[in-house]
């Protein structure tokens, strides 16, 4: 008696074993593109600030280090014109002024006929410190700048490293560095973000150089200044002129703590990066792109609050 098996092989198990393959294939080429691009965008990340904070760092040391040390050619060449020009220019102004004050003694002295003698010794010696003021008014000033520079160094050890404290990763961002399965919007989501990243790289690159443009601007402004104290230096001889001399001064004191409110922005800047939670990845990156360009657009606001501080205008 024979026996006989009709073996039958169903076509779906074949199909379905094809189709396991294709998928493992598929997938380690994902995981390639998505492991290359996930470290390619990691590495944007850490580096995102990294050109920025070179240039607040910068602009740090330059604060700490004054206008002499910044460019001492440029130093000089204000000092040689605040005294080679402008001294000249104020004495002729103290020579005017003196001889109204003294047109003014006569006249409220009946024609020297009833002049006091401690008036005329008031007018001297007037005369007399409003010279030796005009002849260091530039060491005068430079001393205000002085006070700026020691205020900056006193706040420089809380700014020092607070700018570099920022150290958010893709992990905190919720992005998974090894997911399960990967998809073709997963590798593309990723790559949207690569792209964003590199976008807003460009943008805080110029944060940090507009940085550091404001600093020299600071410098050139702080000299332009320096350089012609004499002449506003020389009006305190008179009542109705000397408040040129005061205004003067009350500026000069504002652009002398312009350093030290640009390092008090910097601090600012370095503790709301270092509050920056994990979470969202777009809305975090909004954030870090806003703190640069808030940082930058800051910078140039910080001349109006030490003018009101001080009340210069």
């Amino acid at each position: 008696m024979l026996l006989s098996y009709n073996v039958e092989i169903s076509p779906m198990s074949g199909d379905h074993a094809v189709s396991e393959f294709v998928d493992k294939v598929v997938q380690s080429i994902w995981k390639i593109f998505y492991a290359g691009l996930y470290e390619s965008t990691r590495k944007s990340l850490e580096g995102l600030f990294d050109s920025l904070n070179q240039e607040v760092d910068k602009a740090t040391n330059l604060i700490s280090a004054g206008p002499k040390n910044w460019n001492d050619t440029a130093y000089s060449l204000m000092q040689n014109v605040s005294e080679n020009v402008c001294i000249p220019l104020a004495a002729a102004f103290i020579t005017v002024i003196f001889c109204w004050e003294i047109i003014h003694l006569v006249q409220e002295s009946n024609s020297m006929q009833n002049i006091q003698p401690e008036r005329l010794m008031l007018v001297l010696m007037k005369f007399a410190l409003c010279l030796i003021v005009c002849t260091y008014s530039f060491q005068i000033v430079m001393a205000f700048c002085d006070l700026g520079i020691w205020a900056s160094e006193n706040l420089g050890g809380l700014t020092g490293d607070s700018v570099g404290e920022f150290k958010l990763t893709l992990e905190d961002l919720g992005i998974d560095p090894s997911p399960e399965r990967i998809t073709l919007a997963a590798v593309m989501e990723l790559g949207g973000y690569k792209v964003m990243l590199a976008i807003g790289t460009v943008g805080i690159w110029i944060c940090g150089v507009l940085v550091y443009v404001r600093v020299m601007l600071w410098f050139i402004e702080l000299l332009l200044y320096a350089s012609t104290a004499p002449i506003p230096y020389s009006t305190w001889m008179n009542r109705e002129w000397s408040q040129m001399g005061m205004n003067y001064t009350r500026k000069m004191l504002a652009l002398s703590f312009e350093g030290f409110f640009m390092l008090l922005l910097f601090s600012v800047y370095g503790g709301v990066l270092g509050g920056l939670q994990a979470g969202n990845f777009k809305q975090n990156l909004v954030m870090l792109i806003g703190c640069g360009f808030g940082l930058a657009v800051m910078m140039f606001k910080v001349g109006n609050i030490s003018a009101s501080i001080f009340n210069a205008h």
